[in-house]
């Protein structure tokens, strides 16, 4: 059971680290501070992955005391020595839907700079529809790309 309270102390400690992270993209989001967001990206997916490495190793600790299918609430109401990871489950109960809140706004905040996005290049581009009402002449614009990036400079 050691095993398995330290495991989950690391996992409190590292979720913690991980909700300081995705709350650092945000204001990153905001200034539009691509370079920070990058890093910051960086160091978020290095520990999803120690998170995720973690939670194999308390699958694996859960497995070798007999109690892998079974939750830590569970287990405290059969084991009450187990009852001091409570605390932890909760801890980490709180500290992931803090992160996911925290998520939910970064995406709000980058679907909002995408649609600025589209919208400022479709008040760059010049529409179709003007040219679909011309029937009078043809003209060679018609085949010509609408794109403004050229990829053949």
């Amino acid at each position: 059971m050691q095993e398995i309270q330290t495991i989950l102390e690391k996992q409190v400690t590292l979720h913690k680290s991980l909700s300081v992270i995705v709350k650092e993209k945000t204001n990153f989001i905001i200034k539009q501070d691509v370079k920070a967001l990058t890093a910051s990206l960086q160091k978020e997916q290095s520990h999803i992955a120690a998170i995720s490495a973690l939670e194999t190793k308390r699958i694996e600790a859960m497995e070798k005391s007999g109690h892998a299918a079974r939750s830590i609430e569970e287990i405290a109401g059969s084991f009450s020595e187990y009852s001091i990871l409570i605390p932890f489950q909760k801890q980490l109960i709180d500290i992931i839907q803090d992160i996911k809140y925290a998520n939910d706004l970064n995406n709000q905040l980058l679907t909002q700079s995408l649609q600025l996005i589209h919208t400022e290049l479709d008040l760059l581009v010049p529409s179709k529809r003007e040219d679909s009402f011309n029937y009078t002449k043809t003209n060679n614009r018609s085949f010509q790309s609408n794109s403004i990036f050229n990829s053949k400079a």
